[in-house]
């Protein structure tokens, strides 16, 4: 069976189970994320101002090889940059994580004081129910053998 939860759709007895997931994911991809975060941010933002979508799922390829599974983080082709007066500038790239029993639709949100994941959608075959210690087993069976959490 097949579960589908969307954004601001996941509250279980008052708690905010999405929240709890996105700590969990964007704790299990930490390391990829800093990988990603050592290109110049002048350089990821010329390629999505030029649409240059090849460059950009090139670049998160390669962040992601050296700790998961290949093809577990893909770029989604969809990225925009916020020039937001008074505020940092921000980067934000459409991404999918797609593993065995789980598949999470999400944004990766680059900003020049944060980084953080917005989880758009988690699509999960656990049942009726989302169980966050399944999910959190699912995103560790993705990561190759010798990366650490």
């Amino acid at each position: 069976m097949s579960a589908s939860f969307s954004t601001g759709a996941l509250r279980l007895d008052g708690h905010d189970v999405l929240a709890d997931a996105e700590r969990v994911f964007a704790t299990a991809i930490r390391d990829f994320i800093a990988e990603l975060c050592l290109l110049d941010g002048g350089i990821l933002i010329g390629w999505v101002q030029a649409a240059r979508h090849g460059n950009i799922a090139d670049l998160v390829a390669s962040s992601a090889e050296p700790f998961f599974k290949e093809a577990t983080i893909a770029y989604a082709d969809g990225a925009d940059v916020r020039f937001d007066w008074g505020r940092s500038l921000t980067v934000v790239l459409d991404m999918e994580f797609v593993t065995e029993p789980v598949t999470v639709f999400f944004k990766l949100i680059l900003d020049g004081v944060y980084v953080g994941v917005a989880i758009q959608r988690i699509l999960a075959d656990q049942g009726p129910g989302f169980c966050l210690d399944g999910f959190r087993s699912a995103l560790d069976d993705a990561r190759l053998s010798h990366a650490a959490a």
